[in-house]
């Protein structure tokens, strides 16, 4: 069986960790693979609670999805032991490759200007990657840490991948953060962040073919956000008061990082922006985030027939300009709040009202 890739078309924050759990539990026995570093957060259900993970799959509360992060993952390790012990995950879960840099104190205290100049979170994962890529003694890889040896099995990852596809499994690949943010393609350098982020680049990181892939899932929300600060140029940008007096919500409700907890920029969406990125991912579906956002009576909805006329009308824009299916559409905030589309045409719905 080949292989998914979930990944974000816009600046992140789509809800690529929703995603990534949803269809994880479609599967028997899959293979998550998170690639990335602890810059970025996903937001997923562990043992019916919603939590922020930075450094495991976002699978991790599903307990026969075997957990893997790849050979171009930074990992802090703090970060990942509070992880691995927070979500009581097992030796025979969790596969590091050995090749994945650990991140340093020095790597998270040369990027503390970066926070001001740029938006960066500040994790000292682009120093950590940097100081790889130069190939200099004295880096540390996942192989050298006595902690993650001891909590899990530090392989390198691609032959178990290949031999999983070879034996008609699912492998499910977690990206980070969003096509617009790519160091290659970003428009917006150096407001980057500091890898490739599309369905490629994390297939490469995972080091499986292109070939494998059968599926790509581009996350992408109503509202797209942008960090805190000066994190880059934002199109349409508004204030979560906008999107509060246009969605008809009681309360303002701002959305706030994870890994800084700042509050995030919030813009119009561009539809130009994510025909761009599908350009670029060639994704087989979309997930849309955030209908509650267009309009709060749509929050927690769990049918496609009991949307708004706003939200289903914003659907059928996007079936009509970028001509793709889509695998789920999201409803509020929690893992599960979220409808799958799958053999449901969404015109059918909006022809319905």
């Amino acid at each position: 069986m080949p292989a998914t890739v979930v990944v974000g078309g816009q600046y992140g924050s789509e809800g690529k960790g929703k995603v990534t759990t949803l269809r994880a539990l479609q599967e028997s026995q899959p293979w998550v693979v998170r690639c990335g570093g602890p810059n970025s957060g996903h937001s997923t259900a562990v043992d019916g609670e919603e939590t922020i993970l930075r450094q495991l799959p976002a699978a991790a509360g599903q307990e026969d999805a075997r957990l893997l992060l790849s050979a171009g993952c930074a990992i802090d390790e703090e970060v990942l032991v509070d992880e691995i012990h927070r979500c009581r995950i097992k030796k025979d879960r969790l596969f590091i490759d050995p090749r994945a840099v650990l991140v340093e104190d020095a790597d998270r205290l040369e990027e503390e200007a970066l926070s001001r100049e740029i938006g960066s979170t500040g994790s000292g994962t682009g120093a950590a990657l940097v100081r790889r890529m130069r190939r200099q003694s004295g880096v540390r890889l996942a192989s050298a840490s006595e902690q993650l040896n001891r909590l899990a099995t530090v392989r390198t990852i691609a032959p178990f991948l290949h031999r999983a596809l070879e034996e008609g499994d699912r492998v499910i690949i977690e990206g980070t953060q969003g096509f617009g943010l790519s160091l290659l393609h970003g428009e917006h350098y150096p407001c980057v962040t500091s890898r490739d982020t599309t369905a490629s680049g994390f297939a490469s990181e995972a080091g499986i073919s292109p070939r494998d892939i059968d599926e790509v899932i581009m996350v992408i929300r109503t509202f797209p956000i942008r960090v805190a600060g000066y994190s880059g140029p934002l199109g349409n940008e508004l204030s979560w008061y906008d999107v509060h007096r246009a969605s008809g919500s009681p309360r303002v409700e701002e959305e706030y990082t994870s890994v800084t907890k700042r509050v995030r920029r919030v813009g119009a969406f561009d539809l130009a922006q994510v025909r761009k990125a599908a350009a670029y991912n060639r994704p087989t579906s979309l997930a849309v985030m955030g209908l509650d956002r267009l309009d709060h009576r749509d929050r927690s909805v769990s049918s496609l027939k009991d949307l708004s006329p706003q939200s289903l009308d914003f659907l059928a824009m996007l079936r009509v300009e970028l001509g793709l299916p889509f695998s789920w559409v999201g409803t509020g905030f929690k893992t599960m709040e979220a409808i799958s589309t799958q053999g449901e045409f969404v015109g059918e719905a909006v022809n319905a009202r």
